[in-house]
């Protein structure tokens, strides 16, 4: 019951809060939002008194702030103030549209007044605003000034999809802002019939989803840039694949419980003779190691200036485990006894070793390149 009166209690606060929300934002000063907040309000609730009272008094004051903002801005020499503009006369569009949305809330504002003239001439204006300063900032023509650029190319194209070449100048803003790194091939010793193509394949998968403005190459796709940023060189090191090793170990056991172990005539009867057994257990267990180092540089491709280093480890420990025995089986347990009817394993070949020995270093290689990369 106490638990049925807090969930009451809970709803009531909850709707109290939602209720008085819009009359808070319109106490703030926030008329936009007392708008949005009281139109919400009453479409779950179109008699709510708070809600129609707040958007009567909100709307008005709503229009009367962002229009002066609009004819303030207007005044000013602001790079961006025609995008202003458009925010503002947008915010005005659709308070007018969800007011046309409620009918609780057109039975209040019977005439919301439409802005969508203005609109459209604030957003053909900040698209020319907005593409004639994506090209100054490409003629700069540095990284930084490219990352502008596009953020002002693609302000073009939400205002305009076909406006100019825009959509042209925003693929030659992004070519410009974009770090290319070519990975080159792996290098591992020759000694090995292995290969480390699965490695650079999936490091160009998952290096290509981390950073927009960082894109990876395999040496045949970076023979289509122009320029190279970075090089990427990685050679396996301190290498091995397949170092075997015996262990057996030996131990007695004896059975917990006397068992039978023969039979005997005492006065006439045959009885079981019980006793402790013992076997003794020759355990064998094989592992195959693998194991090596990556280094990892990332040369840049103008300066020739090596821009970091690091040596990554990884290992991958193979094993098989059997046994035998001599002496009663009954001294043994199931698991054992499971264990000397096991044959010893055959070992992975040696690219399935290599495999899962550079399993670390790959996980170690994507956080590494992620962190390095992470400040372009």
């Amino acid at each position: 019951m106490r638990n049925c009166y807090s969930i009451i209690l809970l709803s009531l606060l909850a709707f109290t809060f939602s209720c008085s929300s819009g009359k808070k934002a319109l106490q703030k000063g926030n008329y936009p939002d007392a708008v949005f907040k009281s139109i919400e309000r009453l479409r779950s609730n179109p008699d709510n008194k708070n809600a129609r009272a707040t958007l009567q008094n909100a709307y008005p004051l709503a229009i009367n702030t962002l229009t002066t903002e609009i004819d303030e801005i207007l005044t000013t020499n602001q790079t961006d103030k025609y995008a202003a503009v458009a925010e503002r006369y947008q915010l005005l569009q659709n308070m007018a549209s969800e007011i046309r949305r409620s009918p609780a809330a057109l039975s209040i504002i019977t005439s919301p007044r439409s802005f969508s003239t203005q609109l459209a001439a604030a957003k053909d204006k900040a698209a020319f605003e907005a593409y004639d300063r994506g090209m100054t900032l490409i003629q700069i023509g540095d990284r930084e000034a490219a990352l502008d650029a596009i953020v002002q190319f693609e302000r073009v194209l939400s205002y305009d999809s076909s406006f100019k070449n825009a959509r042209e100048m925003l693929e030659k803003a992004t070519r410009m802002a974009t770090i290319y790194v070519v990975i080159e091939p792996i290098s591992v010793p020759s000694r090995y019939k292995v290969n480390a193509n699965f490695f650079q394949s999936d490091l160009l998968d998952y290096m290509n989803r981390q950073n927009r403005y960082v894109r990876f190459l395999s040496s045949r796709e970076a023979n289509r840039i122009e320029n190279i940023d970075h090089v990427l060189e990685m050679e396996f090191f301190d290498f091995q694949i397949g170092a075997t090793k015996d262990k057996s170990t030996e131990k007695e056991y004896t059975s917990r419980d006397s068992v039978k172990v023969g039979s005997a005539v005492i006065n006439g009867r045959k009885v079981d003779v019980l006793n402790k057994v013992k076997a003794t257990l020759t355990t064998h267990k094989r592992s195959v190691s693998s194991s090596g180092l990556l280094q990892v540089r990332i040369i840049d491709t103008y300066s020739k200036k090596v821009l970091t280093r690091r040596q990554l480890p990884g290992t991958f420990v193979w094993e098989t485990e059997w046994a035998s025995y001599n002496g009663d089986e009954r001294a043994l347990t199931a698991e054992q006894l499971r264990l000397c009817k096991q044959k010893p394993g055959s070992p992975p070949n040696a690219q399935d070793l290599f495999y899962e020995f550079t399993k670390p270093i790959f996980n170690q290689t994507k956080s590494y390149l992620r962190s390095f990369y992470r400040k372009y």
